[in-house]
């Protein structure tokens, strides 16, 4: 099966997104986008919309973004089994003393527990505002884009780093991720995140990178030092795994820096370690939150994390704008309207063609029946007079006739049984009180004498003879002539 899944990293200063396909085990990294956003006139949502329409992003894959560093609250609550149950079940109330936020404006989510003791659990749990969130949220559907996952950065580092480096999945390690302005570090614990801290990075401009780089790694090992005996009340131990995720050119001397400090080992995140990519689409390890976000679509169950809007289950639809919904609806209306005008004056002039044509039929049927007639004012009034005339002379007539062989009953039976196919159309026929003749055409000899036989199967007929069957010397046209008689006629 074939999925594709994009992130959306949105910081201070940047924009950057990664598309990535996922065929069966294996991962690939389709596109990467990467954009300063200095100046006040880039907006995030202005590049955003333009990932799908200049830079082949794909519209119908699924969309993860990040949530803001400074408006996500790590707390790691410490409870019993019925406050662990309040909480887990979004009790805000269990919530309300512990984040920063009003309780009737926190998206909490429980991102994992441990025992502390037979009674005891301590309870990690992420926390944004809904102003935050929905912020985040109107960037994207800004972008003409739909986010299936609202994500803090540390889970999306977590999954590149399960995914790239899967030994992480087991025993307990350190996450460290710099950006520009936070440093984030997770503390893991068989794959699950026990505690998140994240730390303003503080300026030193004014002294040498040697200098900048050994005091951020004299502050980042104290606080991985402190973050550690928290969890695990002890020393960090040498043999402890420490998972580097940061950009630029001195990295290696950061590494370097912090192997002193711990003496721990200590390795660079590279995200594409699992992960295909095409040379022109590489990039250095500022990628792995996108990534991560990609990665936490497609495979959830290479690490935990959470997602804002299942804690929420925010409606991220844009606000309706009533004027233009109102304009749409009227125009719709109009052209509905319009189709159904349009679609009953067809209909109308359909039907007057129709009814023009049955009457044209009418009034043929009636000159050909009735051929001496030359008034003609309303031929079915006409036909049903002159029919009612022609059954008064038949019943006077049939009073003096011995036998059932009457015109009426006669004519009935031919035209009854005159074969549907080969085209047979009777020119003249004469009957009388013991026998009749037919004349006519058709198609062929054939149909002639299928008549025949069709004729030799009524009561009555006797005798069906055929004589003076003739093609016509300018056409194809078969004449013919028929002769029945009665049982009377034979008897004489």
């Amino acid at each position: 099966m074939v999925k594709r899944c994009i992130g959306i990293d949105i910081g201070f200063s940047y924009v950057r997104a990664v598309q990535i396909l996922q065929k069966g085990e294996e991962f690939c990294i389709e596109k990467v986008f990467s954009r300063q956003t200095r100046r006040t006139s880039d907006l995030p949502r202005d590049i955003i919309r333009l990932l799908a329409k200049q830079y082949g992003f794909d519209r119908r894959a699924k969309v993860a973004i990040s949530m803001p560093h400074d408006s996500v609250f790590f707390r790691n609550l410490e409870t019993d089994f019925a406050g662990l149950e309040e909480i887990r079940g979004c009790n805000l109330s269990a919530l309300e003393h512990n984040f920063p936020i009003q309780p009737d404006k926190v998206v909490a989510q429980v991102c994992s527990y441990r025992p502390l003791s037979d009674e005891k659990y301590s309870v990690l749990t992420a926390a944004v505002t809904r102003e935050s969130l929905q912020e985040r949220l109107n960037i994207a559907v800004a972008a003409k884009m739909r986010p299936n996952l609202v994500e803090a950065a540390i889970f999306a580092i977590h999954s590149a780093v399960a995914v790239n480096h899967p030994e992480v999945m087991t025993g307990q390690a350190i996450i460290v991720y710099i950006d520009e302005s936070y440093f984030t570090l997770a503390v893991i614990q068989n794959n699950d995140i026990l505690i998140v801290r994240n730390v303003p990075i503080v300026s030193f401009s004014d002294h040498s990178v040697d200098l900048v780089q050994e005091q951020a790694a004299e502050v980042l090992s104290r606080e991985m030092e402190i973050t550690w005996q928290k969890v695990f009340s002890g020393q960090i131990e040498q043999d402890s795994k420490i998972y580097l995720v940061i950009g630029g050119n001195a990295v290696n001397e950061f590494k370097a820096a912090i192997e002193e400090k711990l003496r721990c080992n200590t390795t660079i995140v590279d995200p594409y370690a699992k992960v295909k990519c095409l040379p022109e689409n590489n990039g250095d390890a500022a990628i792995c939150v996108a990534e991560g976000l990609a990665l936490r679509m497609l495979v959830p169950d290479k690490a935990a994390g959470i997602n804002f809007l299942e804690a929420e289950n925010i409606n991220i639809k844009p606000m309706l704008n009533l004027k233009k919904e109102f304009v749409v609806c009227g125009i719709l209306v109009a052209a509905i309207a319009v189709i159904s005008l349009v679609g009953l004056f067809m209909r109308l002039s359909h039907l007057e063609k129709e009814y023009t044509h049955i009457k044209n039929e009418i009034r043929k049927i009636f000159q050909s029946t009735l051929p001496d007639e030359k008034n003609i004012v309303s031929p079915l009034a006409q036909l049903e007079q002159k029919l009612e005339s022609f059954q008064k002379d038949y019943q006077l007539f049939a009073s003096f006739c011995p036998t059932d062989f009457t015109p009426l009953k006669v004519l009935h039976n031919v035209t009854a049984n005159t074969p549907s196919l080969g085209n047979v159309e009777i020119d003249d026929i004469l009957i009388t009180t013991e026998s009749a003749r037919l004349s006519g055409t058709c198609n062929s000899f054939e149909s002639v004498y299928q008549w025949q036989q069709l004729l030799r199967e009524i009561p009555g007929f006797t005798l069906v003879d055929v004589q003076d069957v003739q093609k016509d010397l300018k056409g194809d046209a078969i004449h013919f002539t028929i002769l029945i008689s009665s049982a009377i006629q034979e008897q004489k």
